[in-house]
């Protein structure tokens, strides 16, 4: 574990050096956007996750200096990596149509798609092994790297809230991969590099925020995950880990994608919705009054249970 000192520092600066940049190039450029869930409307910086991408790709090339017999499987998961960043740039550029969005990361799963050949079996739960065969490439691959990465782009607006649920998602990783050997190990120590980049960018986007992740940012993290969960054959901790995601999904579809997650702030600046709810931040702000960073924290407890149940359920029926 000593080796990954170097890549965790490499890591920690770049995206700090990263995130400071990108602040002060935002605002001098206009990339910025109104925080609607304070009483005085503040203009943040958008673009954050670049600093978050600079941090993990910056970590990921010290390992593979570390590790080279695993270059391959590293090489896939960056350039899916990078291929979403620049999806998300052209997005908070260009203000991509919705269904353009939707697919594609398609594109990104390209890379990962040809590493896993001839690795086209998947233990599920209570079943057991199942070979897809040509399906796992053309067809799983690329719709669990565009459900995850879409997903993280749906539940968002509150300083800290995406950030967070990636550092649950990352760490929960991180402790499976690190339990195995080969392939498993080494995506366990990609979702460490993830987690510590996240960790880093906290630092700004934490209630109030300095910066937002833009789409840049949700796409990427989403996508990370969604890289690192197949190529460390953690499938079944994704379920899980999604599992709020997944219920994100059901409220947002009946307003067609268009609803929100930002709420109305209120004088003491806890934040209210009267209508139906198009959010979980919305159901939880149905239950009492809470200030921004409150509905923030329980949501962060709600995906550290399922957190906890993505590993419970891989290492016993998956047998990971």
């Amino acid at each position: 574990m000593l080796e990954l000192l170097i890549p965790i520092l490499i890591t920690v600066l770049v995206t700090l050096i990263t995130t400071r940049w990108t602040i002060n190039a935002s605002k001098e450029k206009g990339f910025v956007g109104v925080d609607v869930n304070k009483l005085e409307k503040p203009k943040v910086p958008i673009l954050g996750g670049i600093g978050i991408l600079a941090g993990f790709v910056g970590g990921n090339f010290a390992l593979i200096v570390i590790d080279q017999k695993f270059t391959g499987i590293i090489t896939a998961v960056l350039v899916s990596s990078l291929i979403i960043g620049f999806i998300g740039m052209l997005d908070d550029v260009f203000n991509l149509k919705q269904s353009l969005r939707a697919v594609t990361p398609v594109f990104a799963s390209v890379p990962l798609a040809i590493y896993s050949v001839g690795h086209s079996t998947i233990s599920i739960p209570f079943i057991g092994p199942v070979n897809f065969g040509l399906l796992y490439y053309i067809l799983i691959i690329p719709a669990a790297l565009t459900i995850t990465s879409n997903a993280f782009n749906m539940l968002e607006g509150l300083n800290g809230l995406g950030v967070g649920m990636g550092i649950i998602m990352a760490l929960t990783l991180t402790l499976l991969g690190l339990r195995g050997k080969g392939v498993t190990f080494v995506s366990g120590e990609m979702a460490l590099i993830l987690a510590v980049s996240l960790l880093t960018f906290l630092y700004f986007n934490k209630y109030p925020a300095k910066i937002f992740l833009g789409n840049i940012g949700t796409y990427l993290i989403g996508s990370a995950i969604g890289a690192i969960g197949i190529s460390g054959y953690f499938l079944t901790a994704l379920a899980f880990l999604f599992i709020p995601y997944v219920i994100e999904f059901i409220l947002k579809a009946r307003t067609k994608f268009k609803g929100v997650s930002f709420g109305n702030v209120n004088e003491d600046g806890t934040l209210s919705w009267t209508e139906y709810p198009n959010s979980i931040t919305h159901v939880i702000m149905k239950m009492g009054r809470f200030k921004e960073y409150q509905i923030v924290a329980i949501i962060w407890g709600i995906e550290i249970i399922m957190a906890i149940l993505a590993f419970i359920f891989q290492i016993t029926v998956i047998k990971l």
